[in-house]
């Protein structure tokens, strides 16, 4: 296997403590948006639905859902990128691509995390499989959590102008993970981690854009 430190192709897929349990091509559209919701997303607001585990509230599904003012391929660029991932996932510290598919239909991605203090450095691997532009289904083959798995799906909307994001995964984090730090997860770093990867999304696509037509 082979070894890129801090590869420029790596896809970012949420590393922050969110992860997963069911096959590995489920879908994030098995949740409909009620129209509360669906009006929240287009006024700029971000989805997350949680459903923790009653006992322990340190693991369950998580669902979310963003409108990115930029066309799927700029979004997918930006999640497919160790570079840009560094600059938008919490607590992520290095990101490395350990192996991949001739064609570009998978990679095996190794994250490192760190949440400081709190607890030691988390790293794991994970296989993303890619559904052209549309789908990034990973799941965990090694690594400090106890199962991670999920999948972001891209859905254009407005002509194609703009990305609806759509996510769902399961949590069971490492023991060793407090409980407020679990629940944080979902609460706080997962609507922040997208509201910063819109941004950053939407800054690329402003600059991609033509130059308005000179008037002379």
């Amino acid at each position: 296997m082979r070894t890129a430190i801090r590869s420029n192709t790596a896809p970012s897929i949420l590393v922050i403590v969110l992860a997963v349990g069911w096959g590995s091509r489920a879908r994030a559209t098995d949740f409909t948006l009620t129209p509360a919701e669906a009006q929240h997303v287009a006024r700029r607001g971000v989805v997350i639905r949680a459903v923790l585990d009653a006992g322990s509230q340190r693991k369950g599904t998580v669902r979310a859902a963003i409108q990115i003012d930029a066309a799927p391929a700029v979004v997918f660029g930006m999640m497919t990128r160790c570079a840009d991932a560094l600059r938008y996932v919490p607590h992520l510290k290095d990101c490395r691509v350990r192996d991949q598919a001739p064609d570009d239909s998978w990679q095996l991605i190794e994250h490192e995390i760190d949440f400081g203090w709190y607890t030691p450095r988390l790293r794991w691997i994970f296989r993303v499989d890619f559904t052209g532009q549309t789908a990034m289904h990973f799941r965990q083959v090694s690594g400090d959590f106890k199962a991670n798995e999920g999948v972001w799906e891209l859905e254009p909307v407005a002509d194609g102008a703009s990305t609806l994001l759509r996510y769902r995964a399961y949590i069971d984090p490492p023991g060793y993970v407090p409980n407020w730090l679990a629940r944080a997860t979902f609460k706080r770093e997962l609507p922040q981690m997208l509201q910063d990867l819109r941004r950053l999304c939407e800054a690329k696509a402003r600059a991609n854009a033509p130059a308005p037509a000179s008037s002379f």
